[in-house]
C-alpha cells in the first residue's frame, strides 16, 4: 500500500476513518499508531472500538499506565497497547502481543515507533499529526511500513 494522506478536520472525520479501517480488519490485524501527545491516537482507537461494535457502555481510554486495555463484545476483540512507557520490543512481547495475535485479536499499539521491532511486517502504520484547518484538526498518513521512521531518516 502506498502512503495515503487523510485529512481529519474533526473528531467525526477521525471516527469515519476508524469505520473505514474497521470494515477491512481481519483477526490478527495490527494498527501501529504514532504521533505526538494529543495527536488523536486514543480517539482513533475509540472510533475503531465503536466501529467494531464494542458496546457503548464500555469506556475506551488510553492504557498509558496500564499498558494494555482489552475490549470484548464486538465483531472482533480489540487489544489496545500504549507503548509510551515501554523500554522496547521485549516489553510488548512480555505483555502478550504474540498470544493476542494468535487468538485473533485486532491489536492497536499507540507510540508504536517505540516497539517497532516487535510488530509484524504487515502492520498498518498510521501517523497522526496536527492539521491545518483549525484547532482539533489532524492529518493521518497510512502506510504498511513505519512512515514516522521513514520521515526521521530523511
Amino acid at each position: 500500500m502506498p502512503s495515503e494522506r487523510v485529512p481529519l478536520p474533526d473528531v467525526a472525520a477521525t471516527h469515519r476513518l476508524a469505520r473505514r479501517l474497521a470494515d477491512a480488519l481481519q483477526p490478527g490485524a495490527v494498527l501501529a499508531l504514532t504521533g505526538e501527545l494529543g495527536a488523536g491516537k486514543t480517539e482513533l482507537t475509540r472510533g475503531l472500538a465503536r466501529a467494531l461494535d464494542v458496546p457503548g457502555s464500555v469506556a475506551v481510554c488510553s492504557p498509558s499506565y496500564l499498558l494494555l486495555n482489552l475490549y470484548r463484545g464486538g465483531r472482533l476483540p480489540l487489544a489496545h497497547f500504549d507503548a509510551y512507557f515501554m523500554q522496547g520490543a521485549d516489553d510488548l512481547e512480555r505483555a502478550g502481543l504474540a498470544e493476542l495475535l494468535a487468538q485473533g485479536w485486532v491489536v492497536v499499539v499507540e507510540w508504536a515507533d517505540r516497539v517497532a521491532e516487535a510488530l509484524p511486517v504487515d502492520a498498518l502504520w498510521i501517523e497522526l499529526e496536527p492539521g491545518e484547518t483549525g484547532p482539533g484538526s489532524r492529518v493521518a498518513r497510512l502506510a504498511t511500513r513505519d512512515v514516522a521512521a521513514e520521515g526521521r531518516a530523511r
